[in-house]
């Protein structure tokens, strides 16, 4: 699977949120089937989940038991969430839930993360955002240590 991280700012800002990038995936983001999650740390029994807004507070809660929903209504929640600071969405075909279409994850309000093998996502991100850069692996695990926890 390619991984491509996403840096585009706007007023110093990053300049996407899940809401756009499912909006750009559509209609097989809409289709998919979607596992709220944290963000595991390199450090045991530290992980991440952080979003802010109404829906961020639900998927929040989501994420601590790696919840299960629908496209639509993973939607619907990133609309009503103001941004995703930390954040992990993996998305499967309804007839293939065992094997990923795309992950998409939020790193500390730094770059959005996508990792897929499908050509169309990857051309969609690369066309549409400015500042992408390959990944050589996926953040699985955030090296940096944070001094609030």
């Amino acid at each position: 699977m390619t991984t491509l991280r996403v840096y585009d700012l706007k007023d110093q800002v990053l300049a996407l949120d899940l809401r756009d990038l499912l909006r750009l995936l559509a209609p097989r983001s809409l289709e998919a089937r979607w596992v709220v999650s944290t963000v595991k740390s390199s450090k045991s029994g530290h992980e991440w989940f952080e979003a802010t807004g109404e829906g961020g507070e639900r998927l929040e809660g989501l994420a601590q038991g790696d919840g299960q929903l629908s496209g639509s209504d993973l939607a619907a929640l990133a609309k009503n969430t103001r941004q995703v600071i930390w954040g992990e969405f993996v998305g499967s075909a309804p007839t293939q839930s065992d094997k990923p279409w795309v992950i998409i994850r939020a790193v500390d309000s730094t770059f959005y993360e996508i990792v897929s093998d499908d050509d169309a996502v990857l051309n969609k991100i690369s066309s549409t955002y400015k500042d992408v850069r390959t990944g050589e692996t996926p953040v699985t695990s955030w090296l940096l240590d944070r001094t609030d926890e």
